[in-house]
């Protein structure tokens, strides 16, 4: 009866000692998650992340023409989750020319473009028109720097003709667009990987302050 007793004991014992380390444990794991919750959201907490937002009826007119367009010119690629549109114009290697196809692209997108923008300036950051190029270079010179220039003709050009038929007055809108060149360091991405006649593109970013309407 005695060893009954002294076996029961230790059972117990040994559940209980079982307990206070899976209690244990499940404190760990909840320090470790709320420590990589705070470690995330210190590095992530000031980046350009699309949060969902309602759009405005001016911005689904827009979005909704540059999917029907990308539906049908192969030239662009509308990505709705990060905003970007990206339009290939088949510049020809070291130059910033638009074709008289991307001029008339652009005569397509820039107006509704435009009409967001009169529209929404309140709540619209900034257009960012981002030139690219390849990695090849025959000029003088550093070839980074060179495709540095190449790539931001590229976004002028395209932002020059967007803006053309912008009032004199319009500066409301007008310093809402903005033009970066970014050589070759942004060559490489999913789609345009190796190829050098998609790795010279322009991208229109559109950055938002994420209100309700």
């Amino acid at each position: 009866m005695l060893f009954n007793i002294q076996d029961d004991e230790e059972s117990g014992l040994a559940i209980s000692d079982l307990m206070t380390a899976l209690m244990a444990l499940f404190l760990l794991g909840t320090l470790l998650a709320l420590e990589k919750r705070d470690f995330i959201s210190q590095h992530i907490g000031n980046s350009q992340v699309n949060t969902p937002h309602k759009y405005s009826k001016v911005e689904n007119v827009l979005f909704s023409h540059l999917y029907d367009l990308a539906k049908q010119d192969s030239s662009l690629q509308w990505d709705e989750e990060r905003n970007i549109l990206t339009t290939w114009f088949k510049f020809e290697s070291a130059k910033a020319t638009l074709s008289i196809e991307a001029k008339n692209t652009l005569n397509s997108i820039c107006p509704k473009l435009i009409e967001m923008v009169r529209r929404e300036k309140n709540k619209i950051y900034n257009i960012v028109i981002r030139g690219h190029t390849d990695t090849s270079w025959s000029g003088k010179g550093n070839a980074f720097v060179g495709n540095m220039r190449v790539s931001y003709e590229r976004a002028m050009n395209t932002m020059d003709h967007c803006l053309q038929s912008l009032g004199k007055n319009e500066t409301a809108v007008a310093t809402k667009f903005v033009a970066q060149g970014f050589s070759f360091s942004q060559a490489n991405n999913e789609i345009t990987q190796g190829k050098g006649d998609l790795q010279r593109r322009v991208e229109i970013l559109f950055n938002y302050k994420h209100n309700s309407d």
